[in-house]
Order: structure tokens, then C-alpha cells, then sequence
């Protein structure tokens, strides 16, 4: 394939891809550069339907992820290289950030390889560039241990679309002759000529009314708060994946929770959603939002509680296999504890997913309207799982500062 002619590709045949195929792939892109020869990267290789499901909430629900037949993690890993240092006598200190971006550059350089092997075989790619959003999600998932943190993912398979080329700035805009040339304002207007005044970029400034291209990625698409908020939360999986120590940071780490409380007191709030009547049960950790169950009250897997309540625990048990359980307890008028088991089974199993992905975020204290504007962001395929979106949206802004502290009245 003639890389002038190469497409990101998002939908795909259902032939499956061989064994034999991704695996010679996947050696052969082993030959790509690599810092001292070490291979500090690791892949995953997920072919699950189940374990597909599980990882589309950490990127955004963006439908290819479940709809590839198969979907790579590529992780920047330096825990194989260091037990392999402890095991032969020597002391490895691997556990920093110039050790992190050793890692990254080697599986980013790798990721690239794969790609160019895979689409010259005429597979389609798509890089996913919302590793690095949501990578706790992606860990607890993978579980992938101390040294190792997920960069990249690809969804890989026969293409089922041709999409048109994409463009891209011509070779004056990046490459400098001897020394970094500055770019002043006649030559911005002439690098971005052509970009500014394609039909479908004119669209976006149009569906969004807004006056320049730019604004469309400061306000929208990468914008401050988000760059902020999630930098913070890769801040705190360096320091938790150990190549990263408080100590080495100018500024604190913001404060999380590393395990659970086995009890959190919760608040319950009702509100109706598309003439629907909804319930949220949201977990309070120094009286924010912490963790989120919600789903209709009146379906035959919903739960259906007295007007009066409004505030509870939720009680976390882990059972004998290791399985874990949340129980929703209130008390009644009379002051009688009344159990409500099995509270994460009690609605639609793929709300329990995406709930999982929002609690996830709230736990490392994204600030709440980003948290609201995430949810919002997400790309769900079905009706009901856009329903559950705008009801988790709205269960949230009930902690906005300024917001009413009381339910919504049903009509």
C-alpha cells in the first residue's frame, strides 16, 4: 500500500483475523527500533467479545472498539526488564519518568511498525489516542502491574468502508532547515490556507458557530480543563504504576482514595427522563460524588423505593470467589434497616459497565462539570444507553454548585 494513500479505518468486514496473520504481524514489527535493545513495550491482544465490552468505556464508547475483531493495547512496559534485572543479580532503577518516556518511545515506535506491516497486508487500523484519557480504566481491566502503563490502542480488520483522505499541512509547515524557524503571521495564514477552507472544516465552524477553526480544538475538542484534568489523573497513574514518586513533583498530586470504604454514605436522586421515572444512588466521599448507580425505577430489574427516602449507605461485600457486591440500606419511618442486595445487578449490565468507567473518573476527583461533559462526550450506538447517559449527566449536576439540592418532581 503507497502511504500517500493510507486511511484510519473504523468499520470493519466480520472475517476474522488468523492467528497466524496477527502473530507473524506482530513479531515482524518487533524489528522496529528499540532503546538499547531492550523491547521496553508489551501488547495485548484482545479478542473477547466480553473483554471488548469492558474496554469501550475508557475510550469515550467509540462503537469500533467492540466491533473489531480484534483490538491491540500497547503498553510501555519496564517491568519485564526489571524483573529480568532482579533475577540476574543486577539492581535495576527503572522506576522514573526518563524510564517512563524510554518505555512509551519504544512502544509508540513499535505501534507505528505494526501499523505500517498491518495496513501493507491490507488490514485497516484505527489509532485510539484516548489510551492515555482513561489509562486506570485500562489497567484495572488488563490488570497490568506496577512498571507497566497502556500508551496506545488499535482496533484491527478488514475494512468494510473507504473513507476520503484526510489532509495534512504540507512539508514547509514542519520541517526546519538547520534551526527552528519561528512562524509569524503571514506564514501561519499560508500553512493553514488550505486546511481553513475545506468544505468539511467549514461545516464544523458552522454546526459549533464558531468563528475560527482553531476555536473548534481550544473550546472543543482539546480544550484546557480536559487537557488539565486528565493530565492530573495520568500524573496519578505514573505515581501509582511506580515510575513516578510525590516526592519528584513540584505539586501535590490530587488527594484520591486508593481502596473503596467499605461503607459510603449515599445520597438517592430521583428525576424523570424522557417521561421515564429514573433513580440514581450516588456514593458520597467528603460529600462529593464518588461512585454512581442509576437506572429506570419502574423496570422489572429496577429498583422501587419510598418517596421518602433520600439518603443511605452503600455497603461494599466482597465474596468468598473474590466477587464483589454493593447493597443499597436505608432506613425506614420507623427506623428499621431495610437492605436493598445486589444494587450494581439490579439494572442493565451495560449501565454497570459505563457506570464503573464514570465512578472511576470520580474517584480521582476530575472536577464534576469536566466529569458531566465526559459523560456527555460519550458515543453510544442504542436509545437506552443514551437515556442512561443524559440521566447520569443529570443526577451529577445536582452538585454543581448553584444547583437545586432537591429531586425533580415526576410528571
Amino acid at each position: 500500500m503507497n502511504i500517500k494513500n493510507r486511511r484510519t479505518i473504523r468499520q470493519y468486514t466480520q472475517q476474522p483475523i488468523t492467528d497466524e496473520l496477527l502473530n507473524r504481524l506482530l513479531d515482524d514489527a518487533a524489528r522496529t527500533q528499540t532503546m538499547g535493545n531492550l523491547q521496553l513495550y508489551s501488547v495485548v491482544v484482545t479478542r473477547d467479545p466480553e473483554m471488548k465490552e469492558r474496554l469501550a468505556p475508557a475510550h469515550f464508547g467509540q462503537p469500533m472498539v467492540t466491533s473489531a475483531p480484534v483490538v491491540l493495547t500497547i503498553c510501555a512496559d519496564f517491568r519485564r526488564t526489571t524483573d529480568w534485572c532482579l533475577m540476574r543479580e543486577a539492581s535495576p532503577g527503572y522506576d522514573n519518568m526518563l524510564s517512563f518516556m524510554n518505555a512509551a518511545t519504544d512502544a509508540l515506535l513499535y505501534t507505528q511498525t505494526f501499523c505500517n506491516l498491518a495496513e501493507e497486508a491490507g488490514l485497516g487500523v484505527c489509532y485510539l489516542g484516548t489510551t492515555i484519557y482513561m489509562p486506570q480504566e485500562i489497567i484495572d481491566i488488563l490488570q497490568l502491574p506496577q512498571l507497566v502503563v497502556p500508551v496506545a490502542t488499535l482496533t484491527v480488520g478488514w475494512p468494510a468502508e473507504e473513507p476520503p483522505l484526510t489532509d495534512r499541512l504540507p512539508l514547509e509547515a514542519f520541517v526546519h532547515q538547520e534551526v527552528y524557524q519561528p512562524y509569524d503571521e503571514e506564514r501561519i495564514d499560508a500553512l493553514y490556507a488550505d486546511k481553513e477552507q475545506r468544505p468539511e472544516n467549514l461545516k464544523f465552524l458552522e454546526i459549533n458557530e464558531k468563528k475560527t477553526l482553531a476555536q473548534i480544538f481550544t473550546d472543543i475538542r482539546y480544550t484546557r480543563k480536559d487537557n488539565e484534568a486528565m493530565s492530573q489523573g495520568l500524573l496519578n497513574v505514573l505515581c501509582q504504576q511506580g515510575f513516578l514518586k510525590t516526592s519528584d513533583l513540584t505539586y501535590p498530586i490530587m488527594p484520591m482514595i486508593e481502596t473503596r470504604p467499605e461503607v459510603l454514605e449515599c445520597d438517592v436522586v430521583r428525576f424523570q427522563n424522557n417521561k421515564e421515572k429514573w433513580v440514581a444512588f450516588v456514593g458520597l466521599m467528603d460529600n462529593q460524588p464518588y461512585e454512581i448507580f442509576t437506572g429506570l425505577m419502574d423496570d422489572e430489574e429496577g429498583i422501587a423505593l419510598p418517596k421518602s427516602v433520600t439518603r443511605g449507605r452503600i455497603i461494599k461485600h466482597v465474596e468468598r470467589d473474590g466477587q464483589k457486591r454493593y447493597d443499597f440500606q436505608f432506613e425506614n419511618k420507623r427506623g428499621y434497616k431495610t437492605t436493598v442486595e445486589g444494587l450494581s445487578e439490579k439494572f442493565n449490565p451495560e449501565y454497570w459497565n459505563y457506570a464503573k468507567l464514570i465512578s472511576g473518573v470520580l474517584r480521582y476527583r476530575m472536577p464534576l462539570d469536566h466529569v458531566i461533559r465526559l459523560v456527555g462526550s460519550l458515543q453510544l450506538d442504542s436509545d437506552s444507553i443514551n437515556s442512561w447517559k443524559s440521566g447520569v449527566a443529570r443526577a451529577l449536576k445536582k452538585y454543581l454548585p448553584g444547583s437545586t439540592t432537591e429531586d425533580e418532581k415526576f410528571e
